[in-house]
């Protein structure tokens, strides 16, 4: 006997952004249940009920997880039907990316079988690269600034360019989406005219699949881009529903990204150059471009600059850290660009530290060649783990006779605690997979591998896989490797001898003098460490 009441064609689910209140798709769903297939005897229609909001605490991939189960318990039973629509308005748009992925791939949990019912995503400015507070009006960024330590706290610090949850996300949207093929389903990017938070090539990932498409919706904001009540700004009545109507329901055809510029255009490979301490961007960078364009013309050499670290910058954890998401946006922008084609990695002291710290955070991350040269990261680094998860494929370390930066400064960093740089630029590493070359050692200091009469074996490395030919090797003197060894012992006996001298100095000559003599030896110390 036939059911009185056939099952549902489609679950309509739409996740809040930020701001929005309960219930803030009522009217969009009111007005969809009149469209043919959407209708009340046709369609389920869910709004998450526990949205992301700006005092949200936890991580975002958590909260993700957390929706791809709470659809998947939704659509289960008397609500299950053959297709799944899903709209997400700001931050809900990039949950529901994550959430889908998770439910198809199993990222860190179970597959779940409401993936393959998904014939649909639309995105309401979403901001699929993150957001980037540099665009943002000053007093945004003003508040930023001085509420940074705090904003770690919130959920949505995960939302900001160069997290480990956005790079991560778009790198594996481009892979896994790819493969789909035109199975994938449609996503459709709606974006507002006036927001800051999102523009055109920040969806590229989105744009440059065979199922992906962006519309520009007029009048807008990025709050009230999913408004269709009578309050909303329209050249015409009814303009704004017509547009996520079409965006919902209508067959539509992907179209082509934005082109790139001309020098982009052929791209068969992607070279990072990334410099270290104390320079902006230093003349190794442009030389190793230039070289490497007259072996290829197809090659694409990215030399960013964070601008100049002094090895005070560099001691200090928070700065030496803080370009980390510098460096993976960097890394995901010219990925979405050039999804297909190899990507390889040249970095000298603090860009090896860049690099090494973005493979840990960052999993999704891949380089073929990888050329590190005065490299300050530890020597028990696992690069073996990087090439099993196929994050690396070749591998050189440089080691120099005389690079005090790494075998003087690194290891009397680790006499104060810090774990995350060391002496590998040095002794070389312990953990390397096969076929990796450790030269040890070439004469010089912290930047004799990248003169200008090296950079040819650099260019061969990075454009072949050659490794560089080193006839000429210098072991370091008795005295300078014994200076490296004693580094963390003397640096930890001068800390806990300063820490004696300055609870002295303030107990005998009183507080205010004793502190100011005390601020006088670290303001020089500062300066000392500034200037170098």
């Amino acid at each position: 006997m036939e059911s009185a009441h056939p099952p549902r064609r489609r679950l309509v689910v739409y996740v809040a952004g930020l701001s929005e209140p309960p219930h803030a798709a009522k009217d969009l769903f009111n007005k969809l249940r009149h469209e043919p297939g959407y209708g009340p005897d046709e369609a389920v229609y869910w709004q998450f009920p526990e949205p992301v909001t700006r005092l949200s605490r936890g991580s975002l991939t958590a909260r993700c997880r957390d929706l791809a189960d709470r659809i998947d318990a939704y659509w289960s039973g008397p609500r299950r039907t053959s297709e799944i629509v899903l709209i997400g308005h700001s931050i809900g748009g990039v949950m529901l990316r994550y959430a889908f992925l998770q439910a198809l791939r199993g990222l860190d949990g179970p597959q779940l079988a409401w993936a393959d019912a998904v014939t649909r995503i639309v995105l309401l400015a979403a901001p699929n690269r993150g957001i980037d507070l540099d665009r943002a009006p000053w007093p945004c960024r003003v508040a930023a600034k001085l509420l940074a330590p705090l904003l770690r706290m919130f959920t949505v610090f995960d939302l900001l360019c160069g997290t480990p949850f956005i790079t991560n996300l778009r790198i594996q949207w481009l892979r896994e989406i790819s493969d789909l093929g035109k199975k994938a389903p449609t996503v459709v990017q709606v974006r507002a005219t006036n927001d800051w938070a999102v523009d055109r090539e920040d969806s590229r990932d989105l744009e440059s699949l065979p199922t992906g498409v962006q519309k520009l919706m007029p009048n807008s904001t990025h709050g009230d881009i999913a408004c269709t009540g009578r309050k909303v700004r329209e050249d015409y009545p009814g303009q704004r529903y017509d547009i996520l109507r079409w965006a919902i329901t209508e067959d539509v055809a992907a179209t082509d990204p934005s082109p790139l510029p001309e020098h982009e255009a052929t791209i068969k490979s992607v070279v990072f150059a990334l410099h270290g301490i104390r320079s902006g961007n230093g003349e190794w960078p442009t030389q190793l471009e230039s070289k490497l364009h007259e072996f290829e013309k197809d090659v694409l050499v990215v030399t960013p600059s964070y601008g100049r670290l002094s090895a005070y910058d560099f001691a200090l954890p928070f700065t030496r850290r803080r370009n980390l998401r510098w460096f993976a946006d960097q890394y995901s922008y010219y990925r979405a660009r050039h999804p297909d084609v190899p990507f390889h990695f040249v970095g000298h002291s603090n860009g090896t530290y860049l690099f090494g710290q973005s493979l840990e955070q960052i999993p999704a991350l891949e380089f073929h060649n990888v050329f590190l040269a005065g490299s300050v990261l530890p020597r028990e680094f696992d690069w073996v783990k990087c090439a099993d998860n196929g994050q690396i494929r070749t591998l050189v370390n440089v080691c120099a006779s005389a690079d005090k930066p790494v075998a003087w400064l690194c290891s009397a960093l680790r006499g104060l605690g810090m774990r995350d740089v060391g002496v590998g630029g040095f002794t070389g590493f312990d953990s390397v997979p096969p076929g990796t070359l450790q030269v040890r050692y070439i004469k010089g200091g912290h930047g004799a591998a990248l003169v200008n009469r090296r950079l040819p074996g650099v260019v061969g490395f990075v454009h072949g896989g050659e490794p560089p030919c080193e006839p000429e090797h210098t072991e370091p003197t008795e005295f300078f490797g014994l200076m490296s060894r004693s580094a963390p012992m003397v640096t930890s006996l001068t800390g806990a001898a300063l820490i004696g001298l300055g609870c002295l100095t303030v107990a005998t000559l009183g507080p205010l003098l004793g502190l100011g003599i005390v601020g006088g030896l670290l303001a020089a110390t500062y300066a000392g460490l500034k200037v170098a």
